[in-house]
């Protein structure tokens, strides 16, 4: 009898214990989820997007306390539209994800195509206590294989090549506040190396090598536009602003070499572009390039800032605004044809820096999200015309 009543004694003092323990924690944030560790994923990725109907809001629906530590991730919005062939490659992720697909015939193979939520990828996050938000960048190589996030899981950013499923880190972890002073993410064209720019205190930009995860750091560039293959060119900003402050002598932009030396510095117009695949060129749409004020596709010298050709943009016959998303190879130049009204668009062209001639790229949807970063959104290459 006294050793039952001595083990209803200790089990009623465990389960208080457990008890104050569970009350003592209600309000402390869930245990982080367990890591994603995606497998090998072989089809190239045509674009990344966040869905128009995402459940994400631009204002958190309440305050926090005064005193209570915020969250920094809000949202994991990001998803890769790829497009394979059932059967064929691997498609590892390690995530459940729908596809649709053309055929009914088994014999045939089924072209197919899926939206991968990556759960990981973080696509937004509260900088402040308050109710400020900002939007998180993801990247992705032309060629569809390679791409840079925020992981939820590392809070670092991370480059992954999807073909090896193999994961690096490119930045130290990074809290609300060192998130809101992330300027920039860029991936070299052959995914060899990775770039993360920040300005505010201490502006820096950080340069990964993917295959020995070395970091080298460049203090006092506050901006990244672009790699080239290998990082043998590296356009960056050096001057840094504030939201809304414009620099008086224009955006400068510096071109460094793989080692951080300076190869040409200049001062461009409104802004500085993007850095060609070769490190060559910069390209960026101007609408007041030239007295006839049609936007047009300003061509520059990476190293000097002269402008080397000027190619006006008649995507449509209807009025249109052009906005720049990057280069697609050498060659070809991706831009929207936005309405005049900035609601909805005209769709997706590939524009020859070499002819002016623009290409509707007609497989795409007019709209692909409420963002967007391209993959490889070329199919195939077009044959010239005879």
């Amino acid at each position: 009898m006294r050793r039952t009543r001595l083990f209803a004694f200790l089990l009623a003092c465990i389960l208080l214990a457990a008890g104050a323990f569970y009350l003592g924690h209600d309000d402390e944030p869930p245990s982080a989820a367990p890591e994603w560790n995606p497998g090998p994923f072989d089809p190239p990725v045509q674009y990344a997007f966040i869905p128009e109907n995402t459940d994400c809001h631009s204002d958190l629906t309440a305050s926090p306390e005064e005193d209570a530590e915020p969250a920094v991730v809000t949202c994991s919005e990001w998803r890769l539209h790829v497009n394979y062939t059932m059967g064929e490659g691997r498609q590892d992720l390690d995530i459940t994800y729908g596809a649709g697909c053309s055929g009914d015939d088994d014999a045939e193979p089924n072209e197919c195509s899926s939206d991968v939520q990556l759960p990981d990828a973080v696509s937004q996050v509260q900088v402040d206590a308050g109710r400020r938000r900002q939007s998180v960048r993801l990247a992705v190589t032309p060629d569809g294989h390679f791409v840079a996030y925020f992981s939820k899981s590392w809070m670092r950013y991370v480059a992954w090549d999807l073909r090896t499923g193999q994961r690096a880190a490119i930045s130290p972890r990074l809290d609300a506040k060192a998130l809101a002073d992330v300027s920039g993410v860029e991936i070299s064209p052959d995914g060899r190396f990775f770039a993360v720019a920040f300005t505010g205190a201490r502006p820096r930009l950080l340069l990964t090598e993917f295959a020995t995860a070395r970091t080298a750091t460049f203090p006092g560039f506050c901006g990244v536009l672009g790699l080239s293959r290998a990082a043998t060119a590296i356009a960056a900003h050096r001057v840094c602003l504030d939201a809304g402050e414009d620099d008086p002598a224009g955006r400068t932009m510096t071109l460094l070499n793989r080692q951080g030396a300076t190869t040409g510095e200049w001062t461009g117009g409104e802004f500085t572009g993007s850095l060609s695949p070769d490190g060559r060129r910069t390209a960026e749409v101007l609408a007041t390039y030239g007295e006839d004020g049609q936007e047009h596709l300003v061509l520059r010298d990476a190293g000097t800032g002269k402008v080397t050709r000027k190619l006006g943009l008649r995507l449509l016959s209807e009025p249109s605004d052009a906005v720049a998303y990057g280069w697609l190879d050498d060659d070809e130049f991706l831009v929207e044809a936005d309405t005049p009204e900035s609601v909805g668009s005209f769709g997706y062209y590939a524009v020859n820096v070499r002819t002016g001639r623009s290409a509707r790229l007609g497989h795409l949807p007019l709209d692909l999200g409420a963002q967007m970063m391209p993959g490889k959104l070329r199919v195939e290459k077009q044959r010239p015309a005879r």
